[in-house]
């Protein structure tokens, strides 16, 4: 218990250092942007690599433990599929940490439910400060009680570099899946992150980048990828009215959120009744999943100077029946687009100081993700402080082109098959076995040499 103390303390330390270094390095950042844009734009890309995944090689190491830290509910998912994977290479291997109900469900020890708290940015954070500390100081204990073959950290990045440096201090090998977006912002940070065993990036750029920056990286695909091949059985039907002749349906997708959908959707319906002016055929519906949104998408849909078919409990099924999609930027404007759906990628950024520091701090030339693996600006973005309905519907406008759909479509299917194919979480799992094979044969190899 002393020793996790220390490590709390350390960790705490650690954080306000961090927190007194905040401005000199954001300060920092904005004058080395153009040097990190110069530096993304000569990266290497990679393709999704071949090889078998349907369990024909033998594993290269067996493993019985692994924790698993993660504290979102997009990072969950990703983790339930590995810790699936694993579990079919090694039947007895026993998983605990952080996570949620359906970590719980896959017979995971939980010792915080932090994915289903959904604690997102520094307020959020600042108000359950009490509950990391003790989340540090439990993580710090248990790997001290009983080492783990590995410590396999999902997204989340706050929590999991401190969880990453306990870990690395006490020699565990530590595989980070989901490789925080460093490059885009705060590239500080990356000094923690080459102390991991190895880090699984998502998008096809990113090995390169950790490269050149002293860390070890590999490319496993979009998990995406499997999201899609699954999606959509346990959803509500569409609605019958998508399948009645008349013109394009259009997509109206406000994001995951309270606070998007409040920010968002007023001007996306603006947008709409004015396409609608334009093309008085075209048609939208409003799919969503979450139900608790739904008394105020309602809310918002009544006020609509436009028709809108809301569609509740649906959004897989929905994809192949648009024309075109407004999405605002996140992980649902990436699913809709490698569905082959042409998108105008929307997020309006409400903070003044947050729409000044994005236009020069951020060392990427795109904000949405499709874009990024397409290397270019593929998709239209209108994203800022101002987001005028008059540009989201000349954008939209311009997407429903039949010129451009069928070139537009045929690329989006091309980026999906060599970025977001499905076997992410299978790759991953592979990718935990040969880190901690490698770790096994460098212990013994010092072991030997000592």
């Amino acid at each position: 218990m002393l020793a996790a103390k220390l490590d709390l303390l350390r960790e705490t330390g650690a954080g306000l250092g961090s927190l007194l270094l905040t401005l000199p390095r954001h300060a920092l950042a904005l004058r080395r942007r153009d040097a990190g844009l110069r530096e993304y734009a000569l990266l290497e890309r990679d393709t999704v690599p071949d090889g078998p995944l349907d369990g024909s090689e033998a594993p290269p190491c067996a493993l019985e433990d692994v924790v698993i830290g993660c504290g979102d509910v997009s990072g969950e998912t990703h983790a339930v599929r590995l810790l699936r994977e694993l579990r079919v290479r090694h039947p007895r291997l026993r998983a605990r940490g952080f996570g949620g109900a359906r970590l719980a469900a896959e017979g995971m020890e939980v010792w915080e439910p932090l994915a289903d708290l959904n604690v997102m940015g520094i307020k959020d954070v600042a108000a359950r400060l009490p509950l990391f500390l003790r989340a540090v100081h439990r993580f710090a204990a248990e790997i001290r009680r009983k080492p783990p073959d590995a410590v396999v950290l999902v997204d989340y990045p706050g929590l999991n570099r401190v969880l990453l440096r306990v870990a690395a201090r006490r020699g565990i090998p530590v595989i980070d899946y989901v490789a925080p977006q460093l490059w885009a912002w705060a590239p500080w940070r990356v000094k923690d992150f080459r102390r991991a065993q190895k880090l699984l990036t998502i998008l096809p750029f990113e090995r390169d980048w950790y490269r050149r920056h002293g860390a070890a990286a590999e490319f496993v695909g979009h998990p995406l990828g499997d999201a899609l091949a699954e999606a959509g059985a346990d959803e509500a039907p569409a609605p019958a009215e998508l399948d009645t002749p008349g013109g394009p349906w259009i997509g109206i997708l406000p994001g995951s959120r309270q606070r998007e959908v409040r920010e968002n959707l007023p001007g996306l319906l603006a947008a709409a009744a004015l396409v609608r002016a334009r093309m008085p055929e075209a048609r939208f519906v409003l799919p969503h999943l979450r139900a608790e949104l739904w008394p105020a998408l309602h809310a918002h849909l009544a006020a609509a100077p436009v028709p809108v078919l809301p569609a509740p409990g649906c959004f897989h099924r929905i994809l192949p029946r648009l024309a075109g999609a407004w999405a605002v930027s996140g992980t649902a404007s990436v699913e809709v687009a490698l569905c082959g759906v042409p998108t105008v990628v929307v997020y309006r950024i409400t903070s003044r100081f947050g729409a000044w520091y994005a236009r020069r701090a951020l060392t990427i030339p795109h904000v949405g993700a499709l874009n990024l693996m397409a290397g270019r600006e593929l998709l239209p973005e209108i994203v800022g402080l101002e987001c005028p309905p008059e540009l989201m519907a000349e954008r939209m406008l311009g997407l429903l082109d039949s010129g451009q759909q069928a070139e537009l479509r045929a690329t989006l299917r091309r980026i999906r098959t060599s970025c977001a194919p499905a076997g992410a979480g299978a790759r991953a799992a592979r990718a935990v076995e040969r880190a901690v094979a490698d770790s096994r044969r460098t212990a013994a190899a010092s072991a030997r040499s000592s």
